[in-house]
C-alpha cells in the first residue's frame, strides 16, 4: 500500500470539515484504508498534542481493524 494514499485519504477526511473526536477521525481513516482490498489488517493511531495540557501532553487513540 502506497502511504501517500493514505496521507491523501487523512487529508481528504480533514477536509470534510472539524472532527469533534480523534476516534472518530482515526475509523474513518481505518475504514477508508480497509476499501483497498490488499489490506487485510490496519492500525491507526492518532494523537492530539496538547488536548489536554497542562493536565496531559495529549489525548490521542489506537484502533485496529482486521478482516475475517
Amino acid at each position: 500500500v502506497d502511504y501517500v494514499t493514505v496521507l491523501r485519504a487523512a487529508e481528504a477526511l480533514a477536509q470534510e470539515g472539524h472532527v469533534s473526536l480523534v476516534e472518530t477521525f482515526a475509523e474513518r481513516l481505518a475504514r477508508a484504508c480497509m476499501a483497498d482490498p490488499r489490506v487485510t489488517q490496519v492500525r491507526i493511531r492518532i494523537e492530539k498534542p496538547e488536548a489536554l495540557a497542562p493536565k496531559a501532553c495529549a489525548a490521542g487513540v489506537e484502533i485496529i481493524l482486521q478482516r475475517p
